[in-house]
This record gives structure tokens, C-alpha cells and sequence, in this order.
């Protein structure tokens, strides 16, 4: 898989993840459960997977401003754990940081993804990297903040979605993956 058709997957899986989050109790999703300085919730944990999708992509990759700069609630909250912002505040959020970075990742070329990304803020001596292992390291960030995600979802009672690659691979004989009833959608309410 290419770093764009894992970004597929990764946005699909997180379409599943949300409609999950959707039906979990707003209760449980900001419960501290981490008792970390920078995040303690699952809503922690979204928002920060997004942010660093957004400063890696945006920030250090193309020096352009985040896409959070065009979202004032996101962009002006306190810093540290306990956000304020709901679920619906982050995904919309995450659905501009996701446009962009799918409208990057579509642009990127063999060439691009050779050359040198230097990062200031990182010690002297390890400053400097190429960009196809940086886009890696933001592909695998969710992926790692996911599993962590579901855990947090398990301890709480919660049944998270099956978000295994597997799933989301189109198979050979019909070129469908098996999401759908692996996670299958809640059906909509039927009115008389």
C-alpha cells in the first residue's frame, strides 16, 4: 500500500470509529482514564491525533498555516487535557484536516517523497529527514492513537468497531471490501 491508499483506509476506519463515538455517551468520552499532562480522555486523543495530522501535513511538511487557524474554537482552546470542544467540533475539524491532507498526499510524487524535511524544533544532529518516512511516521501516529481509542472504548463497556486493514481491502473476486457487515451501519429509524 502507498501512503495515499493507506490514507483510505485510515479514513474509512475513522468513519467507523466515529459512528461509534457518536453513540457513546459524551460522559464517557471525556472520563479521564490516562491522567496524562496532554491528554486524559478519548476526546483527548481525537483531537490530538487530529492536530498532529494537521501540523505534520500542513506545518512541517508544506509550511502552510493549520487548518485549525480556520477553525477559531480549535485554535484558541487551553492547552493541556480536558478539552471543552465536542465530538462534533473535532470531527468537523478533522474532515477540513482530512480534505487537505487527502488533496496532498493525491499531488505527491516519487521525487517529493525523497526529499529532505528539516525540522527546527528537534536536536541539532537529528534535524533533518526524508519526507516518505515523516508521512509513515503521521500514517502510524492514528493507527497507534486508534488502537489506544478502542482499548479506552473496551474498558468502558463500549463495543468498538473492527477496524483491522483487512477489512477495508477489496477482495479479488469482487472487488469489495467487507466493512459493511463487518461494521455494518445502524439502520435509520423508520417514521409511520
Amino acid at each position: 500500500m502507498n501512503p495515499l491508499e493507506t490514507y483510505d483506509y485510515l479514513t474509512r476506519a475513522r468513519r467507523d470509529l466515529w459512528a461509534t463515538l457518536e453513540a457513546t455517551p459524551d460522559e464517557v468520552l471525556r472520563r479521564p482514564l490516562l491522567h496524562g499532562k496532554r491528554f486524559d480522555s478519548i476526546l483527548d486523543l481525537v483531537l490530538h491525533t487530529a492536530e498532529v495530522e494537521d501540523g505534520w501535513i500542513h506545518g512541517d511538511f508544506q509550511t502552510l498555516p493549520m487548518v485549525q487557524d480556520r477553525h477559531p474554537d480549535v485554535r484558541d482552546r487551553p492547552d493541556g487535557p480536558d478539552t471543552a470542544l465536542s465530538l462534533a467540533t473535532i470531527q468537523a475539524y478533522w474532515q477540513d484536516v482530512e480534505a487537505d491532507t487527502r488533496a496532498y498526499l493525491s499531488a505527491l510524487t516519487d521525487a517529493d517523497l525523497t526529499r529532505v524535511v528539516t525540522l527546527e524544533d528537534w536536536p541539532e544532529g537529528n534535524q533533518q529527514f526524508r519526507l516518505d518516512g515523516l508521512v509513515w511516521h503521521v500514517l502510524l501516529h492514528e493507527v497507534r492513537h486508534t488502537a489506544q481509542i478502542v482499548a479506552l472504548l473496551r474498558t468502558q463497556g463500549v463495543k468498538p468497531p473492527q477496524l483491522d486493514v483487512l477489512y477495508y481491502l477489496p477482495s479479488v473476486e469482487t472487488g469489495r471490501s467487507s466493512e459493511g457487515f463487518i461494521n455494518p451501519r445502524p439502520e435509520p429509524e423508520q417514521t409511520p
